[in-house]
């Protein structure tokens, strides 16, 4: 009887300890972009909202459906790894030639699109947050950015979700409507 007492034991300590691992593992943040409300969540573990921030989305409206389109991808991905972006410029063929245009950091994410991101923005279109003003792209105050990026690491979850314009695009050009 000891001997099976000493196995329930080890089993029980076994299944403790492993649960403890996942529980490590979990993530505690993660982000939510609602391209309708051109907002960003930082959720902690629990679902709750630490903060949020408004947000510039991609310049056409519907899911990404091929490079160079303009549009922001929806659904789950991950952070690759947050790049500092001091001093890369960007031409956006405005007449005002390069610029910052990432602000201080690029946060990339694996989604199946190169080069697609959560990231600061230059001085010159700053008023453009809150609108759908980028390439792909999910662009933030960089003063929003600095807020967020202590909260940031790789494999952190980022879900976009589409706002109602973006529904009713995707079911013209899926010819759903």
């Amino acid at each position: 009887m000891i001997k099976v007492e000493s196995i329930l034991v080890a089993l029980s300590i076994a299944v403790s300890v492993g649960v403890a691992e996942v529980s490590a593992q979990e993530k505690p943040y993660s982000i939510i972009v609602d391209k309708g409300a051109f907002e960003l969540y930082l959720l902690d573990a629990k679902g709750d909202t630490l903060m949020h921030y408004p947000v510039a989305t991609g310049i056409n409206i519907g899911r990404k459906r091929r490079a160079g389109d303009n549009k922001t991808p929806e659904g789950d991905f991950t952070v690759e790894w947050v790049q500092n972006t001091k001093g890369v410029m960007y031409d956006y063929h405005d007449g005002k030639g390069k610029v910052e245009a990432y602000g201080p950091y690029f946060i990339h994410l694996i989604t199946g699109f190169k080069a697609i991101g959560i990231h600061g923005t230059c001085p010159e279109r700053d008023n453009k947050i809150g609108t759908r003003d980028s390439k792909g792209c999910i662009r933030l105050h960089n003063e929003d950015l600095l807020k967020l990026l202590p909260y940031v690491e790789k494999k952190m979850k980022v879900k976009v979700i589409p706002g109602p314009e973006d529904i009713e695009a995707d079911k013209r050009i899926d010819g759903k409507r």
